[in-house]
């Protein structure tokens, strides 16, 4: 189905991915030397304490205009689990919220993981947060794919007794694809919830054997995905949402990239025309330039190592049409300046994609039209803040 215009359906938190630092105990071919290394030190307690303020009044400022009111934040690497400060950083973070914010919005605290750690360290997580997304990566060695496995259990337990829940990323690897198909037959057999992904679905992704998959390889995608979509809508008659696999135009090519991308939180979106609409949770199109985009109405990505802000981890938009930063983490207060007066003068500039390739936050609310990207936020903010002439 040919869409222009694609909404949320579930899952309209406002999404905080916070980046704690480079530093991991995996040394994956594929990911980017920007995402991860062994040698960077570690965020101290007290930095991570000092970005705290910020990340609370930048929410809250976003909150008072939005419809939902449910907040999640979610600590990435690199690897959070070696910094031996992120427990003791977790405790700070929910005691500053129970102490300002907790009659205003609801937040929740979450994990993305490689699951290489310890039960004594997995049993901290359970206690301290309330989900965790285990990213599953082949490549690394037998004993750490077992303890991966180990933990993933010991998550699932946790689930079932309540107040937890847990999901894996299975990062299918086109050398260990036999063995990716078999942890998701393995999740399937223990209830667990799993999206699987094509490796080099970033445009920024490191060249790697992992994402030169095979047509067949292709396929066995294609066909989870429009098979999961057909669920999704039962009561309509659904045509392949993905199209054929194409061939490789030169081998720096990621077929990976040709297929589309689901939403790595699991989230129904509706993608829709004038005429029809279906709900998914993939989305086959992945050049969205030139688009209206809510982007920043849900999601804030903070990088502790660079001292860094974003509206998006990978898309990085900013209001001015450009990429990058929209300011210092140490300097947040003048973000949070310019925020304020944007929602305060109603003068919040809509984001027009200035991407080739979405990738992450491909599911917040966006269309080619401006007047139906207005209708489709209504939804969930308050459209009165937008800038007309924007």
């Amino acid at each position: 189905m040919d869409f222009d215009t694609i909404n949320l359906l579930s899952g309209k938190v406002f999404q905080i991915t916070w980046d704690l630092g480079r530093r991991c105990n995996y040394d994956c071919t594929y990911c980017p030397v920007t995402r991860h290394d062994n040698f960077s030190p570690h965020a101290s307690l007290e930095e991570l304490k000092n970005s705290v303020n910020f990340v609370y009044s930048y929410v809250d400022l976003y909150m008072q205009y939005r419809k939902e009111d449910r907040a999640n934040i979610s600590f990435t690497g690199g690897e959070p689990t070696v910094n031996p400060n992120f427990i003791p950083f977790v405790k700070y973070l929910k005691e500053a919220y129970e102490e300002k914010y907790k009659d205003r919005w609801q937040n929740a605290l979450t994990l993305t993981t490689n699951g290489a750690m310890s039960q004594k360290m997995a049993q901290a997580v359970i206690d301290n947060l309330s989900h965790v997304t285990v990213s599953y990566h082949a490549e690394s060695n037998q004993k750490l794919k077992d303890q991966v496995k180990d933990r993933i259990l010991q998550f699932k337990k946790a689930e079932d007794n309540g107040n937890f829940r847990i999901n894996v990323n299975v990062m299918f690897h086109a050398q260990y694809f036999d063995e990716c198909k078999d942890l998701c037959e393995f999740l399937e057999e223990h209830d667990v919830k799993y999206v699987p992904r094509v490796i080099g679905e970033e445009a920024d992704s490191k060249p790697s054997f992992a994402h030169k998959y095979s047509p067949e390889q292709l396929d066995y995608m294609k066909n989870y995905w429009n098979n999961n979509t057909k669920k999704l809508n039962k009561e309509k008659e659904v045509s392949k949402v993905l199209s054929a696999a194409g061939e490789k135009k030169n081998e720096s090519d990621k077929l990976g990239m040709s297929i589309g991308r689901p939403c790595c939180g699991m989230r129904n979106m509706c993608l829709s025309n004038k005429t029809e609409s279906i709900t998914s949770q993939f989305v086959n199109k992945r050049d969205f330039k030139g688009w209206s985009c809510s982007v920043n109405w849900f999601f804030l990505h903070i990088e502790q190592q660079t001292d860094s802000v974003f509206h998006h981890q990978t898309c990085q938009a900013k209001f001015d049409g450009t990429r990058g930063a929209i300011g210092k983490l140490s300097q947040g207060d003048i973000i949070l300046e310019d925020l304020r007066y944007k929602l305060e003068n109603k003068k919040m500039t809509t984001i027009i994609c200035p991407k080739q390739t979405c990738g992450c936050g491909l599911c917040a609310p966006k269309s080619m039209y401006s007047e139906r990207y207005k209708e489709v936020v209504a939804e969930h903010i308050d459209v009165r803040v937008l800038n007309v002439d924007n």
